[in-house]
């Protein structure tokens, strides 16, 4: 019996054992595929290369390698962008070069200078955009570097430098094609899940109980924080698949539709839209919500697409007097944000047709000021390496520029974790000046042959690959993938040098060095100052429009609120993002009004209460707003059905203009001080 007991035992510890061993690898196979997609990435770019003679097959190689990325979507998408970059970078550096084809002075200043306005620009422009302005920086530097010993050959070279990264960036895209596994859209449905299944539990929650005024609002800024990485999901799943490409418009919308409808609810709750509401209007509206499945957002979002529009005339047709008619409005914005989290899944499944609505892109400028900071950066770390280099006259001084612009242009984008990943990109660096000193010294002159030196990296970059795709300071492998090929001089034909390899390799690193340094020297801007900056800006633009001096149609105001909501940092609180909401709300009731307001006579005495409520006047707009309600929308709304809408707009935007006077009066009387708020960054 004991030996029995034993031997079950232990089967149940094998058992036990083998499964938590399926787990671990289970866990981390994409690690591997990513490793296993980076080699694959490299060793093509490589064959090309080499295929057809060219001499630097390391700039095609290191580019695949840059643009190989864990999520498939960036891969592809960085692809495209990366071209558009390089090819701006070098038309960039070939008309400076022409321009002062003997001046180096000139040349080297201006040179900064561009690749400060490429970190400035990175800063402004979102995501991957963002990349292909560092990316164009980057370009400008590699091909002074190559041509600063001969202006004339720049053109020539800049198209040969072009069409390396070219290849590099094709490789790396057939790789990406190949071994797609659609990871991208998968996690924007399971983003979009979780949003949509959130802001539809919390606005039914308040409808169907009285709860805690807090309790709402609290599900509210956690929704409203999810905004960033909503759009970062969006973004990777547009360069997965060109048919998404095609139909980015039903994905674009999802975040104007999101915070419209948390906006909504927000009205809705705050001005006794949920509270005042009638019973039976509020349990008709728990009837129509409680008939919206929200797990069939995955399972049949067709279907849910259905039963949402159906859900929205069914609350079209519930009887509403004014008092109901806020939180029906916010029903419905609730439900049809509901309808475009289902035609950003269908996107992703390329189904479904083209969405109702078109978003056109409107560029907007959230906050200048952490441009001008990284922008200032890159241009004094260009600058204090050329000056160095200039002095000692060090050989190999130019590559030392290129990468001090890579360690401060790269990272310009990453806002508070800037100087932290420019440490690590600067340790990996240097580690991998050890390993590819064992490999360059080592084990490459032993090679006779292609397949054994693609053998060789192929092992490399799997570790890397590996270790890169993980979470324990990836920034560090990366620095090691990106500098390796350049390090090991891999090219046709590959040529060994003791004195080239130190020289190259301390310029690597004293030019990454630089840039880590200038992160300190130069840090980025504090949060709290961003935060400060970005409610004091939304103040001011609110003032512009208020006064008429600023008059932005309703998708650049929602662009705007929405991008400074997105670039709120983590350490803003609660009472942070609803400020920002709240000023977006005012100024959406106030671009609403003025739409709905048909008598100019009145539209001008309502303009008087808005300019006092611009001026910090709050108790004369408050008595102004309250006196114009009550001239021109009577007791009772007008009978017919357009008269009557129009009534009930003109209530609720002006009850949402009065209630944020009546709670945000610090905020609504704050005053601008942009000098001192521009000065305290520099400080």
């Amino acid at each position: 019996m004991s030996a029995f007991d034993d031997s079950g035992r232990e089967d149940w510890l094998f058992w036990h054992g083998w499964q938590a061993v399926r787990l671990h690898l289970r866990l981390f196979a994409p690690r591997v595929l990513f490793g296993l997609r980076l080699s694959a990435s490299v060793g093509l770019a490589l064959f090309v290369t080499y295929y057809l003679e060219l001499q630097n097959a390391f700039w095609a190689a290191t580019t695949a390698a840059i643009v190989c990325q864990p999520n498939l979507g960036a891969s592809i998408q960085k692809g495209r962008f990366r071209a558009i970059g390089s090819a701006a970078g070098a038309l960039a550096m070939v008309a400076l070069l022409a321009s002062f084809p003997q001046q180096r002075e000139p040349a080297l200043l201006l040179l900064a200078l561009f690749c400060g306005l490429c970190a400035a620009a990175a800063t402004l422009l979102r995501n991957l955009a963002a990349y292909a302005a560092a990316l164009a920086g980057i370009t400008s530097a590699i091909i002074f570097a190559d041509t600063v010993t001969d202006p004339s050959s720049a053109p020539f070279l800049a198209i040969v430098r072009v069409g390396e990264i070219c290849i590099g960036i094709c490789a790396a895209c057939v790789v990406a094609m190949l071994t797609g596994s659609g990871s991208a859209r998968r996690q924007l449905c399971q983003t979009l899940g979780r949003i949509s299944a959130n802001l539809l539990a919390g606005f039914s929650t308040d409808v169907s109980s009285d709860r805690d005024a807090r309790d709402g609002r609290a599900a509210r800024i956690a929704l409203t924080r999810e905004m960033g990485s909503l759009n970062l999901a969006i973004d990777a799943a547009l360069g997965e698949q060109s048919p998404v490409l095609a139909d980015r418009n039903r994905l674009r919308r999802v975040p104007f539709e999101l915070l419209d409808a948390l906006t909504s609810w927000r009205n809705a709750t705050r001005v006794d839209g949920v509270v005042d509401a009638t019973a039976d209007a509020r349990g008709e509206l728990r009837a129509v919500l409680a008939a919206l499945e929200q797990a069939r957002l995955h399972s049949d979002p067709a279907g849910f697409r259905a039963a949402c529009r159906t859900a929205l005339a069914r609350i079209d047709a519930i009887r509403k007097s004014d008092v109901d008619a806020r939180m029906l409005n916010a029903a419905r914005d609730v439900v049809q944000s509901l309808v475009a989290a289902a035609d950003a899944v269908l996107a992703t499944a390329a189904v479904g047709g083209r969405g109702d609505r078109s978003v056109p892109v409107v560029p907007v400028l959230a906050d200048p000021l952490p441009a001008l900071v990284n922008g200032a950066r890159t241009t004094a770390a260009i600058l204090a390496t050329t000056w160095f280099w200039v002095a000692t006259a060090w050989p190999s001084g130019p590559f030392a520029i290129v990468f001090a612009a890579v360690a401060t242009l790269i990272f310009a984008s990453f806002g508070d974790q800037a100087r932290d990943l420019a440490r690590d990109y600067t340790i990996g660096v240097a580690s991998m000046v050890v390993v590819g000193g064992v490999l360059y010294f080592g084990v490459l002159p032993a090679l006779s042959s292609f397949a054994a030196l693609m053998g060789v990296l192929s092992v490399l970059f799997v570790v890397l690959g590996t270790m890169q795709a993980g979470t324990w300071h990836s920034v560090v492998f990366l620095a090691m993938t990106i500098s390796s090929l350049p390090l090991l001089g891999v090219g046709n034909p590959v040529v060994y040098d003791a004195s080239a390899y130190f020289n190259l390799a301390l310029a690597i690193v004293s030019g990454s060095a630089v840039g880590a340094l200038f992160f300190v020297a130069m840090p980025v801007v504090p949060p709290g100052l961003r935060l400060r900056r970005l409610i004091s800006l939304s103040v001011r633009d609110l003032r512009r429009l208020l006064w008429r001096r600023w008059t932005p149609d309703r998708d650049r105001w929602t662009a705007l609120m929405a991008r400074r909501i997105e670039l709120l940092p983590p350490q803003a609180t609660a009472d942070d993002t609803a400020d920002l909401l709240a000023l977006y709300a005012v100024g959406r009731a106030v671009l609403r009004l003025e739409q709905a307001v048909p008598d100019d006579r009145a539209l001008g005495s309502l303009r008087v209460a808005l300019s006092a409520l611009a001026d910090g006047r709050l108790a004369d707009a408050r008595a102004m707003l309250v006196a114009w309600r009550g001239r021109n929308l009577t007791l009772d709304p007008p009978n017919e059905d357009v008269g009557r809408r129009r009534w009930i707009a003109c209530q609720s935007h002006i009850a949402v203009v009065i209630d944020a006077i009546d709670n945000h009066p610090a905020l609504l009387t704050a005053p601008f001080r942009g000098r001192q708020l521009l000065a305290a960054a520099f400080r």
